[in-house]
């Protein structure tokens, strides 16, 4: 089974104030313009969730993915639709957009970090 990941840790590595502290609630647009509310959480900070925990997953998964329930998402499937990664861009300290990216994103990315 393929994950779609958004490597937190590695955000938080490289741009420590990107997010705000765990637990803080902020607003999180989606491409349709809905907005959910959403925290970090986890040890380390390392995961992302709606308030309603199901609010992101169903975006995701069902919105977005088209899965339907039980449907194990593929590579293959992702290469169809052209994606493999989601991202999330700051607009002020409490807001963010959120957006799936074209495979090879995330890489282009991680590079990019690390020449920094």
């Amino acid at each position: 089974m393929i994950h779609i990941f958004l490597y937190l840790i590695d955000i938080h590595k490289n741009h420590p104030s990107f997010f705000p502290d765990r637990d803080t609630a902020f607003s999180l647009i989606l491409p349709n313009g809905n907005t959910m509310k959403s925290k970090i959480c986890q040890d380390n900070s390392k995961a992302l969730m709606s308030y309603s925990n199901r609010e992101l997953g169903k975006w995701i998964l069902r919105d977005v993915l088209n899965l339907k329930a039980n449907e194990l998402l593929t590579y293959d499937k992702l290469q169809i639709l052209g994606v493999d990664s989601v991202r999330i861009d700051k607009i002020n300290e409490l807001e963010f957009e959120i957006n799936f990216a074209k495979i090879g994103s995330y890489e282009d990315f991680k590079n990019k970090s690390h020449e920094n």
